[in-house]
């Protein structure tokens, strides 16, 4: 389980990454045919807010936690003994848990929904949005089952990211 989980959780860091990319690009050439060709291309804007946006926000969010690389506060942190730091990590694990959870359940309701209506954004092309709403799900949910073998499995549940392989 845990291999599969790190493969997958690298797998859509690298989509993630492929995903600005392209996003970057259709934007260049957008401006590149607005301003030099008076020609801009069609639908930029809803591609990149209803697609590259998300996708590049969503589906990495495993191998951030993987990777420890949620935003912390560290004030009280700091400056208690190693053993309440240990329960404090694992009280945050649990409480991000339950908040990726209720986030996966409430987005899988909006997605479901925005595929039985066949949700769209109207603009120069009717654009269909709603196989980008299931990325959110996806991602949270991956999110849980990082956090939950981590929390379970102790130090055999730990995903490896570059982040850890630069700390050996």
């Amino acid at each position: 389980m845990v291999k599969l989980t790190e493969k997958l959780t690298h797998l859509l860091g690298w989509i993630a990454g492929v995903t600005v990319l392209l996003m970057m690009f259709h934007v260049m050439i957008d401006v590149i045919g607005k301003y030099a060709f008076n020609a801009p291309l069609p639908g930029t804007a809803e591609v990149v807010a209803a697609y590259y946006m998300i996708a590049c926000v969503f589906l990495p969010l495993a191998w951030v936690e993987a990777a420890g690389g949620s935003i912390v506060v560290e004030v009280v942190y700091e400056k208690v003994p190693p053993r309440a730091q240990a329960v404090m990590l694992r009280l945050a694990d649990m409480v991000s848990v339950v908040y990726y959870a209720i986030l996966g359940w409430f987005s899988w309701g909006v997605a479901t929904h925005a595929w039985r209506i066949n949700e769209t954004v109207d603009g120069i092309w009717r654009i269909t949005t709603w196989p980008a709403k299931f990325l959110l799900p996806f991602g949270f949910f991956l999110a849980v089952v990082v956090i939950l073998l981590r929390l379970v499995l102790g130090d055999r549940g730990r995903i490896r990211t570059a982040a850890h392989a630069l700390d050996i």
